[in-house]
């Protein structure tokens, strides 16, 4: 059997969520309109993304409705402070604090969403030293552990690879802010859904080897 299958299937959800909320739904397209086209998106990646922590806690963990209940506020105010920090950081990595206000706000929202809820799909409840094992040791070992690990990094570095065009003198659309930072936040989640299937699965094989 193959390892963390729940924690796949909510990655995939997860990526068709994103993509339909960010590309598809908005009235706007992206590159003409990226304020407008997040203000859309935001609500709708953090609604399904509560849809799917439900789905995970209630039908997949069996969990009761009040750590159901626990799960999703802490879930929320994490990625709500995450906003904050996230446009804090990006702020000091070069955008503007004044000018495009709203556009880096938007797009901080937008990667606290991607990188920070889906933690909570795959730990969500567990104990605060696993939280400590995965994000400050680095060190996570399970397949719920390691899908948080990766698709927090994997969004978190594509937000930033994504800003490296910017300062190019090309002269493209999607160069104005925060276009390629987006595209790349929605691109380094779903590698990083990928990434952890595929080290997960690598880490399963190892085992039942050692076991055997």
């Amino acid at each position: 059997m193959l390892p963390a299958l729940p924690q796949l299937f909510a990655g995939i959800l997860s990526i068709v969520l994103n993509y339909v909320a960010t590309f598809y739904m908005p009235k706007t397209r992206l590159l003409r309109d990226p304020l407008e086209t997040l203000t859309t998106a935001v609500p709708l990646v953090l609604a399904g993304h509560i849809i799917i922590l439900i789905f995970m806690l209630s039908a997949v963990k069996r969990c009761s409705f009040k750590t159901t209940v626990i799960s999703i506020g802490n879930a929320l105010l994490v990625t709500a402070l995450g906003t904050v920090i996230l446009h804090g950081f990006i702020v000091l990595f070069g955008a503007s604090l004044v000018e495009k206000f709203n556009h880096t706000l938007a797009f901080a929202a937008y990667l606290a969403v991607l990188a920070l809820f889906p933690t909570f799909i795959s730990l969500s409840p567990t104990d605060p030293n696993i939280w400590i094992k995965c994000f400050l040791q680095h060190s996570p070992s399970t397949g719920p552990e390691i899908f948080a690990y990766s698709q927090a990094i994997c969004t978190l570095s594509g937000a930033w690879i994504g800003a490296i065009v910017l300062p190019l003198d090309w002269e493209r659309d999607w160069q104005a802010w925060p276009i390629s930072c987006v595209i790349s936040t929605y691109l380094g989640h779903a590698v990083g859904v990928f990434t952890a299937f595929g080290w997960s699965s690598f880490k399963h094989i190892l085992n039942k080897k050692k076991n055997e």
